[in-house]
């Protein structure tokens, strides 16, 4: 992997977090429009939503690390 000055290190870590965070936040609320249009009191569609984003959210960073850690061919 190649140095990476403060202000790329920045860049890439709020990358990684702004990704997380969206994933999260699009599955809850896909889940929670799921649940009122079905009418279900207890929020189980929220929940898995909040769990589906978390797990692409992490899938996405982890394929974003791929990315950035392979080795440079020159």
């Amino acid at each position: 992997m190649q140095r990476l000055t403060i202000a790329q290190a920045v860049v890439v870590a709020t990358e990684l977090g702004i990704a997380l965070a969206v994933a999260v936040l699009v599955g809850l609320f896909l889940g929670h429009v799921a649940d009122d249009r079905l009418g279900l009191e207890f929020p189980v569609f929220t929940m898995l939503g909040a769990l589906a984003g978390l797990a692409a959210g992490v899938y996405s960073s982890a394929q974003m690390m791929q990315f950035l850690t392979r080795p440079r061919k020159e």
